[in-house]
């Protein structure tokens, strides 16, 4: 029976109120799954100078458990969601769902409806999601409608991001094949010709490790490369490759990738443009056609996670490096030329209220060709890990939205529907405590993130 605990504690609170018999009626009172409390015994008309007395103590009582619940969910392994309740003088009901999913039929659904303050997501049954009254309680629910709904997409993709940064083992079968194909790569020119293979290396990505002091995600020092030898520059990739955060592993994917391999050539050149004609598209060089624009204020370095707001730290998290995040440098260019495909791409945005975060992705395509190319990958598994990885490194790293890169990868045949999670991630993250609890946290972008859109438009 969900919540059996507010039943104990509403007998605790009422003792020496009311008679046993009295006592015994109440108890036959349960809290469905709907939230909704039978409200037959209540209205029988010797409990009614009692009504006010109990609904405070359900409103003191539910105050605790909403805070103390989140807090057990790890530990117990229940899931609680707070659902809208007519009956509660506080507007919802705590309610346990032991499977972590909300029902989803015919003749059962649930959407997101409001927000509290402490930005926690009540749910409504389907058919009772409209209208918007405020609680009896002095606490404003926020209606969750359009602007909610993007805040807590930025906030539930720069959470994941962060995890995937924090915890390579999501990602790390992957990550670790391409990593040894572009060592394997770089190893077998360095033994053909050792000073052509430094010089290039060294002078066309060198300074994105050894960044001068620019604030590049993924760097190695921000010490001059011109300080250093080739060899020792050289030996530095090498050892991000292997031991690097993966930041360092995929900004060093991505460089040999664009900057080397077409310089060095090689058998893996051929799969890396093949597959160049799949991910990207014509348009997303054309500035005036891309969609965005440099902001009139200067960026600044930032550690927060993702691509939430710096405020939101504490919800997001950080990251390893400080680093100038590619939303606070784009913003949304209104008055781009039109041109079908990016039409396109952004109609979608907005009718299914996704976010735009620097643009689509080109960094997600070129990083999928050197997969390709260094690869490739075999399995679907270990599409979905590097696809996580890229996600890490660019919606964690702040410099895309999950959907700027994410069409890239349907591109590539990673399963993906328009705001959706849950069929794209792979099942060395799916399978963890860590997802349990990012997707109970944002169950309302992660799982139903592709369809309630259609009923959050009121602003």
């Amino acid at each position: 029976m969900p919540f059996n605990g507010i039943r104990k504690e509403l007998t605790s609170a009422t003792n020496g109120a009311w008679g046993e018999k009295d006592k015994a009626a109440m108890l036959k009172e349960t809290i469905s799954p709907t939230g909704l409390l039978s409200s037959a015994t209540l209205h029988e008309k010797k409990f009614a100078s009692n009504i006010n007395m109990v609904s405070n103590s359900i409103m003191n009582l539910a105050v605790n458990k909403d805070a103390a619940m989140n807090n057990s969910e790890v530990m117990t392994g229940k899931r609680i969601f707070i659902i809208r309740d007519f009956h509660n003088p506080r507007g919802r009901t705590p309610c346990e769902y032991p499977d972590g999913k909300l029902p989803r039929s015919t003749a059962e659904s649930y959407i997101p409806w409001a927000i509290t303050s402490d930005s926690e997501v009540v749910y409504a049954k389907y058919g009772e999601h409209r209208g918007f009254n405020k609680s009896g309680s002095q606490e404003v629910l926020k209606r969750y409608a359009t602007e909610v709904s993007q805040e807590r997409r930025r906030l539930c993709q720069s959470a994941l991001g962060a995890l995937v940064l924090g915890n390579m083992k999501y990602t790390a079968e992957a990550v670790g094949i391409i990593s040894q194909g572009v060592k394997d790569y770089l190893y077998e020119n360095y033994r053909k010709n050792p000073e052509k293979t430094l010089s290039i290396v060294v002078k066309n990505i060198g300074h994105y490790f050894f960044s001068g002091g620019r604030q590049n995600f993924g760097r190695i020092s921000e010490e001059n490369a011109s300080i250093y030898t080739s060899k020792y520059i050289w030996d530095k990739i090498i050892l991000a490759l292997e031991t690097g955060t993966l930041e360092q592993k995929m900004a060093i994917h991505d460089a040999v990738g664009r900057k080397v391999l077409p310089v060095l050539k090689g058998a893996p050149l051929a799969a890396y443009v093949t597959s160049g004609k799949e991910v990207r598209q014509e348009w997303f060089d054309k500035k005036e056609v891309r969609g965005r624009v440099k902001r009139t204020s200067k960026a600044r370095a930032t550690m927060t996670a993702g691509i939430a707001k710096e405020s939101d730290v504490s919800l997001t998290g950080t990251v390893t490096q400080a680093r100038i995040r590619g939303v606070d440098i784009f913003e949304r260019n209104e008055n781009r030329k039109s041109h079908p495909e990016a039409d396109d791409f952004y109609g979608d945005l907005d009718t299914r209220n996704l976010l735009f975060g620097g643009g689509i992705s080109g960094t997600s395509g070129t990083l999928l060709q050197a997969a390709e190319a260094f690869g490739p990958l075999d399995n679907i598994e270990h599409k979905k890990q590097y696809m996580l990885a890229i996600v890490g490194y660019l919606v964690g790293g702040g410099m895309h939205s999950y959907h700027e890169c994410m069409i890239t990868g349907k591109r590539m045949g990673i399963p993906y529907s328009h705001g959706s999670y849950l069929e794209s991630l792979p099942e060395s993250f799916k399978s963890s405590d860590d997802f349990q609890q990012w997707n109970h946290n944002y169950y309302d972008i992660s799982t139903l993130g592709g369809i309630h859109w259609i009923f959050n438009k009121v602003k």
